[in-house]
C-alpha cells in the first residue's frame, strides 16, 4: 500500500466534506470501536426502525434522501444536536440506510486521520444462503497494515437478532462480498447471481447496481442505490451486449486490483462516462427529481 494512495483516503471526498458544521466533529479519536459508537448514536437504519419502537412518517422516510455527511450535520443540528458523541433516545437519531452508515463512519475516521473509504457488496449474514446488498465502512489498520471491514451498522440488538458470531469490526471476507469480486464470482460461474440482491431485485440486474456504486465510492463518490445517471446505472439488461458485459468485466477486475494500480482503475472509470458519477450532480436522477 503505497504512501500516496492512504493520503487520498484519508482526505474527505464531495460527500463526506464538511464545511460549517465542523462543531458537531471536533475531537474525533482515532478509534474504530468509539468512531462506530458515535455513528450508531445519529443514526437508525430505516428498515430496522421498528425493532427500536420507531414508527416512521412518509416525511421521514426522506431522510434517507440527503446524500452527503453536511447535509445529515446539518440536519442533526436542526434537532438539537452538538456533537455526534451525544448519546439520544431512537426517536432523535436520524434515519437512513446501510450505505449511510458507512459513509458517515469513513467521514469520522478521515475527522480521525485514519484511511477510509466506504464498500458496496453483498452481506451473507442477514438471510441463510443468500448474499444481501449492503454497505460497510473499510479502514486501514496502521499497525497491521491491512484494510479491515466493520459493519458500523451492527449493534447488540441487531447482532442479537441475527446471531452474529462473528466481531463487526473485522469482517471475514466471505461474511462480506465487494461488489467487484461478487460480479466476477458470478460471471465466472463460481457463484449463482439469483442469490445476489435484495427485496425483489436479483440477478445481474442488482450486481451491476453494486458493482457500478462500489466502483465510484473507491474514488471516493459513495452514492445512494437508488440514485441513476445515463449508462449501466439505468440501461435496462435486455439492452446490455456481450461488449458491455466486457466493459464491467474490465471495471470488476480493475476495481479488485485498485490498491495495487490505482492510476488505471482511476483512468477507466473517468473516461466512461456510462460508468463514472457525472460532475454535475444535478444529472443524478433520485426519487424526488
Amino acid at each position: 500500500m503505497t504512501c500516496s494512495l492512504l493520503e487520498y483516503y484519508r482526505k474527505h471526498g464531495p460527500m463526506t466534506e464538511i464545511k460549517e458544521m465542523d462543531s458537531l466533529v471536533a475531537d474525533i479519536p482515532a478509534d474504530i470501536p468509539t468512531i462506530v459508537s458515535y455513528v450508531q448514536n445519529i443514526l437508525l437504519h430505516e428498515h430496522w426502525s421498528e425493532a427500536y419502537g420507531v414508527e416512521l412518517s412518509d416525511a421521514r422516510r426522506q431522510e434517507p434522501l440527503m446524500r452527503s455527511f453536511e447535509e445529515k450535520l446539518v440536519f442533526l443540528k436542526g434537532k438539537g444536536f452538538t456533537h455526534v458523541s451525544e448519546g439520544r433516545t431512537n426517536q432523535d437519531k436520524m434515519i437512513g440506510i446501510c450505505r449511510d452508515f458507512s459513509v458517515v463512519s469513513a467521514a469520522l475516521c478521515r475527522e480521525a486521520g485514519i484511511p477510509a473509504r466506504a464498500r458496496c457488496g453483498f452481506a451473507a449474514y442477514f438471510e441463510p444462503a443468500k448474499y444481501i446488498d449492503h454497505w460497510v465502512l473499510e479502514y486501514w489498520h496502521q499497525e497491521q497494515e491491512r484494510w479491515i471491514m466493520a459493519d458500523a451498522q451492527l449493534d447488540e440488538l441487531q447482532q442479537s437478532a441475527l446471531k452474529i458470531e462473528f466481531d463487526p469490526l473485522d469482517i471475514d471476507v466471505e461474511q462480506f462480498i465487494t461488489a467487484p469480486r461478487a460480479w466476477l464470482m458470478c460471471r465466472q460461474g463460481k457463484a449463482n447471481p439469483d442469490l445476489f440482491g435484495i427485496f425483489q431485485w436479483w440477478g445481474y440486474d442488482y450486481l451491476r447496481c453494486n458493482l457500478l456504486l462500489d466502483a465510484n465510492s473507491l474514488l471516493k463518490m459513495p452514492m445512494q442505490p437508488w440514485d441513476g445517471w445515463d449508462g449501466y446505472k439505468i440501461l435496462p439488461l435486455d439492452r446490455w451486449t456481450e461488449a458491455d458485459y466486457a466493459v464491467l468485466d474490465k471495471l470488476a477486475s480493475l476495481a479488485l486490483l485498485a490498491d495495487q494500480d490505482f492510476q488505471t482503475f482511476s483512468d477507466f472509470v473517468s473516461r466512461h462516462e456510462k460508468i463514472r458519477v457525472p460532475t454535475d450532480l444535478a444529472e443524478v436522477y433520485t426519487p424526488t427529481s
